[in-house]
């Protein structure tokens, strides 16, 4: 695999999940425990999941070296780079639990200052552990082996986008950034969003934000198509800008709003084959868009994929959360599905890192699975993957979670 597409936006982050108290179950007309309510949703854990599973066959699979297995292997796993998508959902599971909790909580005198507070516990600790990990390894590569290893003054002299998150605005990786920090530039756009999302819902009639949104979906692909075809840096403007990307957020919002409506809801349990016939037709798209979203910078994925995406992965959503007797929610409850969903922040930052290193101490070369070292040096870095994030759940992430919950809205 070429730099350039190494270097491509195809390692996708992962959106750290809302997580919010337990709640009693509520009656609603579809019978189950609801985010319009604020109840826990087993189904939306399991979406996590598959998000971050997508995105794992990404960056061990379909992004590795597979070429000496053949002409038609080779196409085959290529195809799984289409991983990267994963990132959309993410996107759209963001737009929906953090705009439903923004909706619910708009009227609150803590609004902003709960908010913040939680997202603070949530995303930051762990995000910048792994940012001082990374600056400590540079700093004692340049300072005790100078030249030995991959490891450059830039580095550290770009760190600053990164403490801000500004890194999806300047996308200039060197060899061990790209190792180490290529799939932070979606938590950037989600910080953004954090930024822009809050005084939005708080102070515009509900009215006033359906307008914005709608008016979001629409402009956002020409917005990339101009980044694409004007701007200098315009192919990785058109993936990695927030403005570019907020399509699917907004998209996440707006089922929010609507999730919230009961006539919305008595609708979708009255008619439940709409759904499957819309995700049927909207998979079979994904289907004919395939060979562009396994090659993603392209003006067809720029201009008709992400939108596409967005939608599809907004109606795999709500099939799952309003269909509870469904085969996919049945599926998305799945334990160890919900299990990595859950864990799924830190399984983000940390497996393509793992992976590569792995690779490199081990068989001193990028990953590769055409052969059964190959294969059996992914199995053990996915391993320690899950590992290390399960630790980090249970020691770190789950205590500050429960600290960050203390404040109260």
């Amino acid at each position: 695999m070429s730099r350039d597409a190494a270097q491509a936006p195809t390692a996708d982050a992962t959106i750290a999940p809302e997580e919010r108290e337990p709640q009693k179950d509520t009656d609603l007309s579809i019978g189950r425990r609801s985010p319009a309510t604020g109840g826990r949703v087993p189904e939306l854990d399991g979406l996590r999941g598959l998000a971050i599973s997508l995105v794992i066959v990404c960056h061990y699979v379909g992004g590795a070296v597979h070429a000496p297995l053949g002409f038609w292997m080779h196409h085959l796993l290529s195809v799984l780079a289409v991983g990267w998508s994963g990132v959309d959902l993410f996107f759209v599971l963001s737009g929906f639990l953090i705009g439903g909790i923004l909706l619910d909580e708009r009227k609150s005198p803590r609004y902003f200052s709960t908010f913040y507070a939680r997202r603070v516990y949530r995303i930051f600790p762990i995000y910048y552990l792994w940012l001082g990990i990374f600056a400590l390894l540079a700093a004692g590569a340049l300072w005790l082996a100078p030249g030995r290893y991959a490891v450059e003054t830039k580095d550290l002299t770009q760190l600053p986008y990164y403490l801000l998150y500004l890194q999806n605005m300047r996308y200039a990786l060197t060899p061990f950034q790209w190792i180490w920090l290529s799939v932070m530039w979606s938590l950037a756009v989600e910080e953004q969003f954090y930024l822009v999302a809050p005084p939005l819902i708080r102070f515009f009639s509900e009215r006033k934000v359906l307008v914005i949104l709608l008016g979001t979906m629409l402009v956002v692909p020409v917005l990339r198509v101009i980044a694409l075809r004007f701007l200098p840096d315009g192919t990785f403007v058109a993936v990695l800008a927030t403005p570019c990307r907020a399509d699917a957020l907004a998209a996440g919002v707006l089922l929010a709003i609507f999730w919230r409506k009961q006539w919305f809801r008595d609708f979708l349990a009255s008619r439940p084959g709409f759904l499957k016939r819309s995700l049927l037709i909207l998979a079979l798209g994904f289907a004919a868009l395939l060979w562009w979203l396994a090659h993603p910078i392209n003006v067809v994925t720029v201009t008709i994929g992400y939108t596409w995406l967005a939608i599809f992965y907004s109606c795999l959503l709500l099939t799952a959360i309003s269909q509870p007797q469904g085969r996919l929610a049945s599926i998305m409850r799945v334990k160890w599905l919900r299990r990595l969903g859950m864990i799924s922040y830190c399984v983000y930052l940390v497996h393509a890192t793992i992976n590569q290193f792995a690779h490199r101490l081990i068989l001193h070369d990028a990953p590769e699975v055409y052969n059964l070292a190959g294969v059996g040096v992914t199995l053990l870095a996915l391993a320690m993957s899950l590992a290390v994030a399960s630790m980090s759940w249970k020691f770190f992430e789950k205590p500050l979670l429960m600290r960050g919950h203390r404040y109260q809205y």
